[in-house]
């Protein structure tokens, strides 16, 4: 591969990828890596939190924007670095640490934000461990991103190794696991368009199989699922889009009556889509 060509991936990939990652020697018992904002006016069992559960597109830039929008809204604020370049299994491992480290199951109710990867591991916490004190999750879902995984290791896997270690590729060959929405309100966020990185490898991200927009199998029961226009890179700092909905549908468990229920009727692969 040229060297420009390289340099180029590179910039793609780490706009997907970053370096949200923790070290293998560090933990979450530690409390390095977790913005955590709370009260002390009253007790956990009184109060109610939120974490919001970055993926590989985590970064400080969106963690900043994360705070600033998520702050003072009502909950107690959790921004944690949980994943563990060594294994999908430590980095589950690590978030059930953090779950008690932080005492989240004292609190009243617990709100979650979950990205792609976050999503994944946050399921495989609650069949393991159980619903506990959860009662929303809005979940952050693109059938294109989550292809992202398997494109890089298939494509680019010294980078992808490079920036995310080898969580990427035992991520890129995870099943969704889904979770019952008996208990907990659900709601699903659906990206509607292409990041730079799944546009630049097009014809490898569409021969997993096709997408139907109209009919998605996110293999999850929800109570409401609406679409953003926003790409996944967006995603981590485009609050004054999706924002709004999150904290709608937690206090509601409905989205805003503003958001789209349907799929926007434009090729997701173009830049600037029509």
């Amino acid at each position: 591969m040229k060297l420009y060509k390289l340099i180029l991936l590179t910039s793609f990939v780490s706009g997907c990828i970053s370096s949200n990652v923790l070290d293998s020697n560090t933990s979450p018992s530690t409390k390095k890596g977790v913005i955590a904002i709370h009260s002390d006016e009253l007790s956990y069992s009184e109060k109610e939190a939120l974490i919001i559960l970055p993926g590989f597109g985590g970064s400080k830039k969106g963690r900043r924007h994360q705070k600033k929008y998520f702050n003072n809204v009502g909950y107690d604020l959790y921004i944690p670095d949980y994943i563990d370049r060594r294994s999908y299994a430590g980095t589950i491992d690590r978030f059930t640490k953090l779950y008690n480290t932080y005492r989240l199951e004292e609190y009243k109710k617990v709100h979650i934000f979950s990205y792609i990867l976050g999503s994944y591991v946050l399921n495989e916490f609650i069949n393991e461990s159980g619903k506990k004190n959860i009662k929303t999750i809005v979940y952050n879902r693109s059938p294109l991103q989550e292809r992202a995984p398997r494109v890089v290791v298939e494509s680019i896997p010294l980078i992808g190794r490079i920036f995310a270690g080898k969580v990427l590729n035992e991520f890129s060959k995870v099943s969704y696991t889904p979770i019952l929405n008996d208990e907990i309100n659900i709601g699903i966020i659906v990206e509607n368009k292409a990041t730079p990185l799944i546009r630049r490898f097009k014809k490898l991200t569409m021969s997993y199989g096709p997408i139907d927009w109209n009919n998605l199998d996110l293999n999850q029961s929800y109570d409401e699922l609406i679409y953003t226009p926003l790409n996944h890179d967006e995603m981590y700092y485009s609050f004054d889009v999706i924002g709004l909905d999150i904290l709608e549908f937690i206090k509601y468990s409905k989205f805003t009556k503003e958001a789209r229920y349907i799929p926007y009727d434009w090729d997701p692969f173009e830049k600037t889509p029509k």
